[in-house]
C-alpha cells in the first residue's frame, strides 16, 4: 500500500469517530473564516461543493452566497459527458444524491463557461502548501483544470486533523491557494 492509500484510510477512519455536533462546530468556524477573506468579498461567481455528512459542511456558504447576490455553481455529474461538471444552483434549487452520494441539483443548469472567482475544495488531506490528496478518481484536479476556474482562487475546506505536513503529490495534481480549519488559515 503506497503513501497517498494510507493517509486515505487513516483519514476515512478518523471521519468515521466524527460526531454530529463535533462536524456542526468545525463547519461553522470554517465557514466563518471564508467570509472574511478578501477573495470571498470580490467574488461574483462561487464554485462550491455540497458537503457531505464528515465533511466541512457549506450550508452557511451557499446561504450567504444567495444572500450577497453571488451566483453558485456547484459540481454535478454530467452522465453524457462521464465527468463532473458546474451546475449553477439558484436559492430554490432542489437537489439529490448523485454519482458516489454526492448531493446535486436535481435538474442541473449547467453552466456555459462563466468565469469562476472563488472555488471552495473538498479533499482528504492537504498540507500547509497548498497540496491536496482527494479520493483517487481525479474527478476534482479535472475540474479544477477547466477554463472557467482555471484562474479562481483555490480555497480547500477541511477539520484540522486532515493537514499533513508534506502530502504527495503528483504533475496533474491541482494546489490551493489556501486551505482552511476551524482553527486556520493556511495561504500557499
Amino acid at each position: 500500500m503506497n503513501i497517498s492509500q494510507k493517509i486515505r484510510n487513516q483519514i476515512r477512519a478518523a471521519r468515521k469517530r466524527l460526531e454530529p455536533a463535533g462536524v456542526d462546530a468545525a463547519s461553522a468556524a470554517a465557514q466563518r473564516k471564508i467570509f472574511d477573506l478578501p477573495e470571498w468579498q470580490k467574488a461574483g461567481n462561487v464554485c462550491c461543493y455540497l458537503a457531505m455528512p464528515q465533511e466541512i459542511q457549506t450550508d452557511l456558504i451557499v446561504a450567504r452566497c444567495h444572500v450577497e447576490k453571488k451566483r453558485v455553481f456547484v459540481p454535478a455529474w454530467r452522465p453524457a459527458r462521464r465527468k463532473y461538471m458546474l451546475a449553477c444552483l439558484g436559492p430554490e434549487d432542489d437537489v439529490q444524491l448523485g454519482r458516489f452520494n454526492v448531493l446535486e441539483p436535481i435538474d442541473p443548469d449547467w453552466t456555459s463557461g462563466d468565469k469562476i472567482d472563488l472555488v471552495l475544495v473538498p479533499g482528504l488531506a492537504f498540507d500547509p502548501s497548498g497540496g491536496r490528496l482527494g479520493h483517487g478518481g481525479g474527478y476534482y484536479d479535472d475540474l479544477l483544470s477547466r477554463p472557467e476556474l482555471k484562474s479562481a482562487f483555490k480555497a480547500g475546506l477541511a477539520f484540522d486533523f486532515q493537514i499533513f505536513k508534506k502530502l504527495p503529490l503528483h504533475a496533474k495534481d491541482v494546489r490551493m491557494n489556501a486551505v482552511i480549519t476551524e482553527s486556520e488559515i493556511y495561504r500557499c
